[in-house]
């Protein structure tokens, strides 16, 4: 159930966003300010980085020591068949070299002689080598990797969220202005016209007007009503429009309700760019638009996986080396036992070597095919994206020099009806003019000022949209 504007007013004057002398009014700062806190897509935005951030710690979980440990025993006829013990600690690290450490123990009557080790059991340190396959780079480095990516990836796309958001709400903030303007001339029209009847009908009781402009009058006040009566209609439906954007913190939505006002679109100026401005834009856009970023990060995430396909085109040659104690005694490490290091290096060791290596290459060779696809469609999407947003923003940029100019000409222009208006009025009151002229000249005028509200108001979203493109739009909030 939607809350009334009173609620607003406690949001705004708790977070510090009301800035209006008159809580009937309701700034374009601070509506969207409320929106970038509080809406639901704000909050999916903000999460992205939590989430990034969880897959650099899900990644980072590859490189944790791991420890392992067994007991396996086997008793029958009252006889101890064998006891086998194992405990173990891996500690991988970045470079693909695997430390180890553990402590083995074994005991019975029936034991493989493989498995027999000293009375007191036996410790190991060992070390376990890539030294082709998985050397350079391996996939727990490329996961990092490209989860560390990932981090500018969401924030890129956080950003993009954001202006696509505050652009959506602007607009819809301006359609409303724009509507509360065209109510307010279709009411100053209509005001106009039951006034101009009133008069009439005075004018023809007395004998110096006849009844056929009584009756248009009255015509035009029922004409008049009911644009008016479509005015509000829109009114309402862009009130409820920007009532979709405003949400309290426990995201209850909230109701902009009647009477609430806008900025006034007669108020706001709608210059052109500055060169100065025009260029920032433009070096945001070539070097930080968060829909091309994306592309990019992208693009470095392939690399990596990339740069682990080829990898895989090597053989897999792993190497290991386990020191062997006597127990826990490694008499390999005293320095005045030099025998005792030579027997550690030649006898009390155990030692692996392993080779595998596809003979066809087939899976790996396709798999770095296909890797590579992908990298030259994602480069390609990246190129139109920049070509289709480029454009955009030039004809955004050129559209508002237009607008400038049509606003400036049509403002004459109002002033022009209103002249025309007025004269016709005052010929009307002296005989020499018809109730029809004095209808078409007001009509006129009603077009322009709705014409020039229309004007202003898309200069507006313009501006808007230019920044939303460059990507700094969020950046004002």
């Amino acid at each position: 159930m939607k809350r009334s504007f009173v609620i607003i007013l406690i949001l705004f004057i708790s977070n510090g966003l009301w800035s209006q002398t008159s809580q009937d009014n309701l700034s374009l700062d601070d509506y969207l300010k409320l929106v970038i806190n509080n809406h639901p897509v704000a909050k999916q935005a903000a999460l992205m980085l939590a989430e990034a951030d969880a897959y650099v710690l899900k990644s980072r979980g590859a490189f944790d020591p791991k420890i392992k440990g067994g007991l396996e025993q086997k008793s029958f006829d009252g006889k101890e068949y064998f006891t086998i013990g194992e405990a173990k600690l891996e500690v991988p690290t970045w470079y693909g070299i695997k430390l180890k450490g553990g402590f083995n123990w074994t005991d019975g009557i029936f034991l493989n002689p493989e498995r027999s080790l000293p009375d007191a059991g036996q410790a190991e340190l060992g070390i376990e080598v890539n030294l082709l396959q998985g050397l350079v780079i391996d996939q727990r480095r490329a996961d990092l990797a490209q989860a560390q990516l990932l981090a500018n990836l969401n924030d890129a796309q956080r950003i993009s969220m954001l202006n696509d958001l505050l652009l959506k709400a602007a607009n819809a903030y301006w359609d409303w202005s724009l509507a509360q303007r065209k109510v307010e001339i279709d009411q100053n029209a209509l005001e106009l016209a039951i006034n101009r009847l009133a008069a009439l009908r005075v004018q023809e009781e007395q004998g110096y007007k006849s009844a056929i402009d009584t009756l248009e009058s009255s015509i035009q006040v029922q004409t008049r009503r009911t644009a008016l009566f479509d005015a509000q209609n829109e009114l309402q439906k862009s009130r409820l429009k920007l009532s979709n954007f405003l949400w309290t913190q426990d995201l209850t939505p909230i109701e902009v309700i009647p009477g609430t006002r806008s900025l006034t679109l007669n108020e706001q100026l709608v210059e052109q760019f500055t060169d100065t401005q025009w260029q920032a834009y433009n070096q945001q856009f070539a070097s930080a638009q968060p829909d091309l970023l994306q592309y990019r990060y992208q693009i470095e995430q392939l690399e990596i996986e990339q740069r682990w396909r080829r990898e895989q085109l090597k053989p897999k040659l792993t190497v290991s080396y386990n020191f062997l104690a006597d127990g826990t005694s490694f008499n390999a490490f005293r320095a005045d036992d030099r025998s005792a290091f030579n027997n550690l290096l030649t006898e009390n060791y155990k030692a692996g070597v392993n080779l595998s290596f596809p003979l066809f290459l087939r899976k790996q060779r396709a798999n770095l095919n296909l890797n590579q696809i992908k990298i030259q469609q994602t480069d390609w999407k990246r190129q139109q994206k920049t070509l289709e947003l480029g454009n955009k923003m030039e004809m955004a940029y050129n559209q508002l020099e237009n607008l400038t100019k049509q606003i400036d000409q049509y403002i004459i222009t109002v002033r022009d009806y209103t002249s025309l208006r007025d004269a016709e009025v005052e010929k009307f009151d002296l005989g020499f003019s018809s109730f029809f002229l004095i209808n078409s000249r007001e009509q006129k005028l009603i077009e322009a000022q709705k014409k020039l509200a229309e004007l202003r108001a898309k200069g507006l979203k313009t501006k808007v949209e230019v920044r939303a493109i460059s990507g700094l739009l969020h950046t004002d909030f």
